[in-house]
């Protein structure tokens, strides 16, 4: 049986050296799969960068279009603005039909740039600036069509003051726009900036009521902007100088004065009569006279004059109507209307304060 003892040792020192080199091999295939997981983990830090560089890009090139596609809208914002006030300030040959049609056309424009503002492709950050601009076209929209309702009897002679007062109303309405444009214009240079992102084309520092403000703001000195166009409804365009002057007021007889208290006796119902006098080259037509008494109520009123000469004076009767409150101070202002052609109208309103006894 010794033989068989032999059979076994040999067996046994077959299976000790395939022991000992076993391990060796395993090394190298530890080391391959290291190496690939190291490569792996290298290959997605590179995607996950890569995809975010794409992302950055792409979030930059957003700003970059909405930038260009705003300032696009804001010059050509500019450009309706001043065409449209220009139109008013100087209408050239335009007659009242024909500028209140530039006007309605003018109303079609600024919808169009209220639809691309709105249809801006705008990004998260830039919301709340987007909003604010939308609300800026908006009243810019608004301000327009106001106007263009209003033109035909701001620049006839029957209820003009008051459709003058409307359109000064909505100048304001240009104002806050401009107000709302610069907000806007301020948040979204910021955002750009704390993103670090320089686009190519930079937002305008616009505003759309020109200067001077007030002339647009204050209804006597936009009646007599108005007043250059050639109203068809009467009161032509004069010829030479044109002007009309307010000399005096008076209530039941009774002269008033403008920088003191004025009581009125006599009891209703009162009449207001007011002296125009033209100052100008040629007959002043269709003249308007209007006034309005305030106090805890407001009432108003207006009367014509057919026709004054260069150098005449006329008068206007006006009934004040209903009857005034007894006792209370009350404010009247009255206005002898600009005629067309008429550049300045400081001395065709006057203010005055009385008391109805």
């Amino acid at each position: 049986m010794a033989f068989l003892d032999d059979d076994d040792a040999l067996e046994q020192d077959d299976v000790g050296p395939s022991r000992r080199y076993g391990a060796p091999r395993q090394r190298p295939f530890l080391a391959r799969r290291l190496m690939a997981l190291a490569i792996g983990v290298l290959v997605i830090i590179l995607v996950v960068l890569g995809i975010r560089g794409c992302l950055d890009a792409r979030k930059e090139r957003g700003f970059e279009n909405y930038v260009r596609d705003l300032a696009s809208i804001t010059t050509e914002a500019q450009q309706l603005s001043s065409e449209f006030f220009q139109r008013l300030q100087d209408p050239g040959d335009l007659t009242e039909l024909s500028l209140k049609a530039e006007v309605s056309a003018d109303r079609g424009t600024a919808q169009n740039l209220l639809d691309r503002v709105n249809g801006l492709d705008t990004p998260d950050e830039l919301a709340a600036a987007q909003g604010e601009l939308e609300l800026a076209y908006e009243l810019r929209r608004d301000g327009i069509g106001g106007v263009a309702d209003q033109i035909d009897t701001a620049l006839a002679r029957q209820g003009a003051r008051d459709a003058t007062d409307q359109i000064a109303t909505f100048m304001r309405y240009f104002l806050a726009s401009d107000v709302l444009y610069g907000r806007s214009r301020s948040a979204i240079n910021n955002q750009l900036k704390e993103q670090d992102i320089v686009p190519d084309e930079k937002l305008p520092n616009a505003t759309f009521l020109p200067d001077p403000i007030e002339q647009w703001l204050d209804p006597t000195s936009l009646a007599t902007v108005l007043s250059g166009v050639a109203a068809s409804g009467g009161g032509g365009e004069c010829e030479g100088v044109c002007g009309l002057a307010l000399l005096e007021t008076s209530i039941g007889g009774t002269t008033l004065t403008a920088d003191s208290l004025t009581s009125i006796g006599g009891g209703g119902p009162y009449e207001l009569e007011v002296q125009a006098q033209n100052q100008g080259d040629s007959d002043a037509t269709d003249v308007t006279v209007e006034y309005t008494l305030s106090g805890a109520e407001t009432s108003e009123g207006s009367g014509s004059i057919s026709r004054i000469r260069p150098g005449a004076t006329q008068s206007a009767q006006l009934n004040v109507q209903p009857d005034p409150p007894s006792g209370e101070e009350l404010t009247l202002e009255v206005t002898v209307v600009p005629i067309p052609g008429e550049e300045i109208a400081d001395n065709n309103t006057a203010t005055y304060t009385v008391v109805f006894e």
